[in-house]
């Protein structure tokens, strides 16, 4: 591989990097505010018998959007759960195997995003095209396509972590056999 061939795909990967990173702190400040939203909805439930509308709503579309958004950064990181038992006895004896199986699971966690990326689609252009919102009309409505839209980006960018991990690991193998 050339020089510039070389820093072309370090630039890649940093750019990669960096907007993993700024998904997590989306999902980590999106905690955060969920948490002041709740502690004020039950503030205002328990002191003033007036809940504020749609933290519920809001709590429950919460959860997958968090996850999606800082699930690309534990994949970046290596430290999604897996059995780290037949790894090392794995490596013990077999240590190409042992990254071949490695391999293996970042292109297993590669074709699973695929899937999600797949599935959810269909579903952020239906709700852009449809005008699909969460909530109680009146009430508190809030637009289902940003949500959909970062589950879409978070599995995306993941995809791409599972990817570069598997071609980081492929390349130690390639460079052992020499």
């Amino acid at each position: 591989m050339s020089v510039s061939s070389h820093s072309r795909q370090s630039a890649i990967v940093r750019l990669l990097d960096s907007s993993v990173a700024f998904l997590n702190a989306v999902g980590s400040l999106w905690v955060l505010l969920l948490v002041i939203l709740i502690c004020a909805d039950s503030f205002g439930r328990s002191f003033f018998n007036r809940p504020i509308d749609g933290v519920t709503e809001l709590v429950a579309v919460s959860m997958a959007v968090i996850v999606f958004c800082q699930l690309p950064d534990t994949a970046r990181l290596g430290r999604l759960t897996r059995s780290e038992t037949m790894l090392l006895t794995l490596r013990e004896s077999n240590t190409m195997g042992a990254t071949l199986a490695v391999i293996g699971f970042e292109l297993l966690g590669a074709a699973v995003m695929v899937a999600i990326i797949i599935g959810t689609w269909p579903l952020l252009v239906e709700s852009i095209t449809r005008g699909y919102y969460i909530g109680e009309h009146g009430i508190f409505t809030l637009p289902e396509w940003p949500l959909k839209g970062l589950v879409v980006l978070g599995s995306f960018a993941c995809l791409l972590c599972f990817l570069v991990r598997a071609v980081g690991h492929w390349l130690l193998v390639r460079d052992r056999r020499r």
